[in-house]
């Protein structure tokens, strides 16, 4: 420990004496570890951050999967609220299963104007079973979810107590307004708890018992139909019970259930998932954890960059202290001595470059949020510098200390005591081989900055591949905005009156050239139903196809820009009392008749009586993402089959952002208290749904830009010592004959060799690893030509620059004063 205390005193004075020396370095490592600590921030908030639940481990949720029937990549899906009362009476492996469902409620209590916040409807047990301990006040009763309609009692998340009631004490007991309803507040949640979602969930939670005040449109009307997947499930393990006991305990109960109800549970059964992985949807989970694991790595090779570079300078000043090394070994100063001083100097560095890097993950976490999309909330995750944070930033503190401080001490440990001692103020420098140190370190830097530069040029091609996709639908002068009648107590009536006189208004307006309204906003996907063409057997859904449905008002194509392609559009007779109609688009009719007119043609959909003609075929659009595949879409009359949620489309005459004021003013002159959501133009919803491939080319651009100017100024301090080093040799050559050229040459030669190394190192190394990326990207492929020829032209023109500013420096040199430069 004593000899410990020496080097650090040593290594500090060494440090302080050399300040230029010493910032260079503590700068350059700190922007690697502050990038690293902000990417492991998120991380750490999105994956590693555990809920405020008792003993998660015990925790787990419960999701449906059809074998027969999938959307797009949904392959975790909810379960229908008669399956859970089964499952929850049935099954004895859980010690509580609770359901809950997403909707959306009007609050028009506390400071601000009236709002629309997201809610949990939960059986009463919900809280029991996770285990959620109340900041507080307490959880639901079971009493208050036995009786319909008796209870309107609520619980509120801390962020909205904080954010709309200002953190008042005495909120507890005193009622609030939930879609015009008074409901009193019998808890406040804990810190940090929003449900199970770790990227948002929920700011208030009622009972499932207040269903028919709170649900509207499917999920009110399905409520109770055993096929319909409306609800998520979460449960508690009994003691003893392992996460594969219950998975099979629930299979079994599964297949019971399939065969008791085959027309509803055919092929259906559950999977049971620990809420440490089921707190991003496991539907979405591996996208996530790729994008994790990708920016993780980006910045792991920042950091690896900017330890070649100080790796260098190391070596560089190793070789100013031989004097002083060879020294202290004719002193009997043992070899394992020396490198632990020397080690402990570049600890020293590497924990100042940390504390800075904090610095850096501060600020830096504030650029990453800025990124996320606008419907997460500011504190929809918690980016705190928690203390897993900091002791993540004190490993790879003492890591990068070690990693770049190894080599350098090694070799610096070996000096050479005959010629060292001798009284010379620049002793030769070794070896200039190829395979030398410094360019083996220099080799590094050029190919990890390859791969960096690669990473970013993929996704940089693929946002301006995304950014093209065509969505099927006209997006300039259109504007959107979202709002539930529903939740304002409107039954159907009265709703389509409603709808008929928002409409009839924006279309007296001038700026105003169309108006419709949708059920689904746009790539908000839609509920799916099973259909059928009219001659399958409707009670074997095996012959049915899942697919989306939208009902719309008869000006919606004209408003959104989809074409007709054959048929005709809904008209205002298409209502209530007349024949059923629909617009499929064209993926849907392949899908069902193939090589056939699907015009005239007649579906049903599962549990339902009655037919529907299709009597248009609507163009295909993106009702998802982007870059989904073709999906099939139903589109049904509005006036035929009703939704409480729905979506406005306006196209207006000019910018819509000038008319998005006088268009919710007109919407909020027919109901004042209905709060209006997702109010924005066709333009800014486009480029919310391009957030993950924005970000993700930003992130790597940014990072990928500090590679290459860390590699640039590594590949220059090199060349530039190399000359100092040659300088007697190159003034020998200039004596002798050697014109600047031959100078100039000489040394580009050697620099761009050691690049041409790095580079073939750097192309196989990016094959390598980019080849899990394609999941990520639209319309490019991992290996594309492009962009690896791209990326390499760069690196190749600016290691020329770094080596030619060196190299023309040395074919200047003056051969009088290289002959005696020492």
């Amino acid at each position: 420990m004593e000899t410990f205390w020496q080097d650090l005193k040593y290594g500090t004075r060494m440090l302080a004496k050399n300040p230029g020396f010493t910032a260079v370095v503590v700068l350059s490592l700190a922007l690697g570890i502050g990038a690293n600590t902000t990417i492991f921030t998120l991380i750490n908030a999105v994956f590693l951050n555990p809920l405020p639940i008792e003993d998660s481990s015990r925790v787990v949720l419960l999701y449906t999967t059809d074998e027969i029937n999938r959307l797009a990549n949904f392959t975790f899906l909810p379960t229908s609220y008669p399956n859970y009362v089964d499952y929850r009476d049935k099954n004895d492996v859980l010690a509580g299963l609770a359901l809950y469902g997403f909707t959306g409620m009007s609050l028009t209590s506390g400071s601000g104007e009236p709002e629309q916040i997201t809610a949990y409807i939960v059986t009463g047990n919900y809280f029991d079973v996770l285990g959620v301990k109340m900041a507080r006040g307490r959880g639901f009763l079971p009493d208050e979810d036995k009786t319909l309609g008796t209870h309107p009692v609520a619980v509120v998340s801390h962020g909205l107590w904080k954010r709309r009631f200002g953190s008042d004490l005495n909120l507890l007991g005193q009622s609030i307004l939930l879609n015009g309803r008074s409901y009193t507040v019998v808890g406040i949640a804990p810190v940090g708890f929003r449900g199970t979602n770790a990227l948002g969930g929920p700011e208030v939670w009622v009972p499932l018992a207040m269903r028919d005040q709170v649900l509207t449109g499917v999920f009110q009307r399905f409520f109770n139909e055993r096929r319909t997947l409306l609800f998520f499930l979460t449960g508690r393990l009994k003691p003893g019970v392992s996460l594969e006991q219950a998975q099979a305990a629930m299979k079994t109960l599964a297949r019971q259930l399939e065969q008791e109800y085959p027309k509803e549970n055919e092929k259906r059964s559950i999977t049971v998932v620990p809420i440490a992985q089921a707190a991003i949807n496991p539907n979405q989970r591996g996208d996530f954890v790729r994008a994790g694991a990708l920016l993780m790595s980006a910045v792991g090779l920042v950091l690896l960059i900017a330890c070649a570079n100080v790796g260098n300078l190391l070596l560089a000043r190793a070789t100013r202290r031989q004097r002083e090394i060879a020294i202290r070994i004719s002193l009997g100063a043992s070899r394992g001595r020396l490198v632990r001083q020397l080690l402990t100097e570049s600890i020293l560095m590497a924990v100042l470059a940390g504390v800075t890097g904090l610095l850096v993950a501060y600020w830096g976490r504030d650029l990453l949020w800025s990124f996320r999309p606008p419907f997460f909330n500011a504190n929809a995750i918690d980016l705190t510098l928690n203390s897993r944070v900091l002791f993540f930033t004190l490993g790879v503190s003492l890591l990068t200390g070690i990693l770049f401080g190894l080599i350098p001490a090694l070799q610096a440990s070996r000096p050479d005591l005959a010629t060292s001692l001798k009284d010379r103020t620049n002793p030769p420098s070794g070896t200039n081989h190829w395979y030398s140190p410094r360019n083996v370190l220099v080799m590094a830097q050029v190919s990890l900055s390859l791969i960096a530069l690669v990473a970013a040029g993929l996704f940089l091609r693929s946002l301006g591949n995304a950014q093209r996709i065509n969505p099927g639908f006209d997006t300039q002068h259109l504007l959107v905005m979202s709002f539930n009648v529903g939740a304002q107590g409107y039954n159907e009536q009265r709703a389509q009156e409603f709808y008929r006189q928002v409409t009839g208004r924006l279309k007296s307006l001038p700026i105003v050239q169309s108006a419709a309204i949708a059920a689904n906003p746009p790539f908000g996907g839609g509920f799916a139903r099973t259909v059928f063409p009219e001659s399958a057997d409707a009670s074997d859904r095996r012959s049915g196809k899942l697919m989306l449905t939208d009902p719309v008002q008869p000006d919606y194509f004209d408003t959104i820009g989809t074409p007709i392609l054959r048929g005709r559009r809904f008209t205002e007779d298409d209502r209530a009392g007349a024949p059923f109609v629909a617009i499929v688009n064209e993926t849907m009719a392949k899908l069902l008749w193939p090589n056939q007119e699907a015009i005239g043609k007649r579906i049903r959909f599962f549990g339902e009586t009655w037919i529907v003609e299709i009597v248009g075929i609507a163009r295909d659009s993106k009702y998802v993402a982007l870059g989904e595949d073709p999906l099939p879409m139903v589109y049904l009359p509005l006036y035929q089959h009703h939704s409480p949620a729905v979506t406005l489309y306006v196209r207006t005459a000019g910018d819509p952002a000038t008319a998005l004021g006088v268009v919710r003013g007109e919407v909020q002159a027919l109901e004042r208290r209905m709060p209006l959501v997702a109010v924005a133009t066709m333009p800014e919803v486009m480029a919310q749904s391009l957030w993950a491939p924005r970000m993700g080319a930003a992130l790597l651009g940014i990072f990928g830009g500090l590679a290459l100017v860390l590699a640039a100024v590594g590949i220059y301090g090199v060349m530039s010592y190399s000359v100092g080093q040659r300088t007697q040799e190159i003034g020998i050559r200039m004596a002798l004959g050697a014109q600047d050229r031959d100078v100039l040459g000489l040394v580009l030669r050697q620099g761009m060799l050691v690049v041409a190394i790095g580079l073939g190192l750097g192309l196989a190394g990016a094959l390598a690893l980019t080849n899990g990326l394609s999941r990520l990207l639209f319309d490019v492929g991992t290996s594309d030509p492009v962009t690896y020829a791209g990326t390499a032209v760069v690196l190749v023109a600016v290691a020329l620059v770094a080596c030619y500013i060196p190299a023309r420096r040395a074919s200047r040199v003056d051969p009088m004063v290289a002959l005696r430069y020492e």
